[in-house]
């Protein structure tokens, strides 16, 4: 039909040049071609056919993805993870810390209850506000529960701190059943979402990160359980979070030890002038005695052992150094030369800032320097 169109036109315009030519036949014949092709059906300009796509129709019974299932643990096996929120209150001296964070377990109900509402932090002390072991969030994933626990505790930690103040410490907080040796199941721990989280600073320490480790505890005896045999050793599963911390030394060593530096400039002093060299080296015993009372106060017995106890030593040490030259220089005996007492003054004073800086150079550890 269109080609019939276009032929007609086209034999008019042939047979009657000159009508044509008027702007308005010419305008008629435009608009009549526009409106023929425009109302066309678009198939008959069609040169090759589009193929069909068949609709994709969606599952009615589809159920959502289970995002769970690849990483759940094992039936009968406890997956574990941690969040570590805060650490506050580290007291050296008491062996413990107080510890905030998340705790999340997952479980297949396949292995029968679940048993997250027994969890425990094993080596906390609890009471009052501090222990709280709070549900915050559970839900269901196919067979898998999810459960989500607020914990704050106060937990006991043994320090080593024979480097104090350049220690490295290890943070351990151990998760277990209430009743280590009633349930017989594993435990799995979920490395990729245990961490400390990043906003977390103690000034005085450089965190590392947050490493949970499967293991188990060693209950001597049978907790008085008739059905268990009396003086047996028995093992019970346990999730420990490894948190290692680095003290900050440069920030802690003066502070730490003011008093001892203090008395070792008065010592200076005393050796460097020729009065009142009594009452310099008075106050140096004085601000030695303050430093060793406020280590006491802070630091268990046992660091004396190591760093802190052997400045100590340097200190009190120079201080009697510096009483005998002293006396030394106030009672030159009088059989000595003058050359030898003016070499004795000369040479007290360096020989003893040689011998203290050594000293401590001496015992402070080597990654330190």
């Amino acid at each position: 039909m269109v080609t019939a169109c276009l032929g007609a036109l086209a034999g008019a315009v042939i047979r009657s040049p000159r009508e044509m030519a008027r702007p308005t036949a010419c305008l008629l014949g435009l608009m009549a071609t526009v409106l023929l092709l425009g109302l066309w059906p678009p198939q008959v300009f069609a040169t090759i056919p589009a193929e069909k796509t068949p609709a994709v129709q969606p599952a009615l019974n589809a159920s959502p993805s289970n995002p769970l299932s690849s990483s759940g643990p094992p039936v009968g096996t406890l997956q574990i993870g941690l969040y570590v929120t805060a650490i506050d209150e580290i007291d050296l001296l008491g062996n413990s810390f107080n510890a905030q964070f998340y705790l999340s377990t997952v479980w297949s109900t396949a292995g029968g209850d679940n048993p997250s509402d027994s969890l425990e932090v094993l080596n906390a002390i609890h009471h009052g506000d501090i222990g709280r072991f709070e549900l915050i969030s559970e839900q269901t994933y196919g067979d898998l529960q999810w459960r989500l626990y607020a914990v704050r505790n106060k937990i006991i930690n043994p320090w080593i701190l024979t480097n104090y103040p350049f220690d490295n410490q290890l943070l351990r907080i151990r998760i277990g059943m209430a009743n280590p040796i009633q349930n017989a199941l594993a435990f799995s721990v979920d490395r990729i979402n245990s961490s400390v989280h990043p906003e977390l600073i103690l000034y005085d320490w450089q965190l590392g990160g947050l490493d949970p480790v499967s293991g188990s505890i060693s209950i001597v005896g049978n907790l008085g359980m008739p059905d268990r045999d009396s003086g047996a050793v028995y093992q019970g599963p346990v999730v420990n979070a490894l948190i290692e911390m680095r003290r900050r030394g440069h920030l802690e060593f003066i502070p730490s030890f003011l008093g001892y530096f203090l008395a070792i400039g008065l010592c200076v002093l005393a050796l460097g002038i020729s009065r009142s060299r009594d009452d310099l080296i008075l106050g140096a015993v004085v601000s030695a005695a303050a430093n060793s009372v406020y280590l006491a106060e802070i630091l268990p017995a046992s660091a004396l052992g190591g760093v802190s106890g052997q400045i100590q030593i340097i200190v009190y040490v120079g201080i009697l150094y510096a009483a005998t030259a002293d006396e030394l220089i106030d009672h030159v005996p009088a059989e000595w030369s003058l050359r030898l007492r003016h070499f004795l003054k000369m040479s007290l004073l360096p020989l003893y800032l040689l011998g203290t800086v050594l000293a401590i150079y001496a015992i402070v550890p080597s990654d330190v320097l």
